[in-house]
């Protein structure tokens, strides 16, 4: 079986027990959902896309939240839009979207010409008590 690279992070572990973990996203203009999210500490925009199996991150975010990847680990082809490429497989140590903390959050590494910016995958998605769209606004539920 594949490992799956990873990152350290201090961010908390999956734990609902410390208050709310609801979190609210508004419809941008382009119908879309951009969710604020700290990956390992670091601040990143992402787009939020149920049709995305798992979470996937350009080389470049990668190595910036400390995950390093070597030339033969991108071995997984990836149907885009674009046509085939080749994905990493890695494990991202902590995610925070506003309240809700996930821990080890299985993500796909792609070079970064072969993806427009992160995308927030049901690989992430999926480990949400629920999430729904309601009068133009996306609401996560831990």
């Amino acid at each position: 079986m594949d490992t799956l690279a990873s990152a350290r992070s201090d961010a908390p572990a999956d734990d609902p027990s410390d208050g709310d973990r609801t979190h609210r996203i508004s419809m941008n203009r382009h119908g879309q959902f951009i969710a604020d999210v700290y990956l390992n500490g670091r601040a990143v925009d992402m787009l939020v896309d149920t049709g995305a199996n798992v979470t996937a991150l350009p080389e470049s975010l990668a190595e910036n939240i400390g995950i390093y990847l070597d030339s033969s680990d991108y071995k997984y082809p990836i149907n885009t839009a674009n046509g085939t490429t080749y994905g990493a497989r890695a494990v991202i140590d902590g995610m925070r979207i506003g309240s809700i903390r996930l821990k080890n959050v299985e993500a796909l590494i792609l070079r970064d010409q072969s993806l427009g910016g992160p995308l927030l995958g049901m690989s992430a998605l999926s480990r949400l008590e629920r999430f729904d769209i309601s009068r133009g606004t996306l609401v996560l539920v831990q």
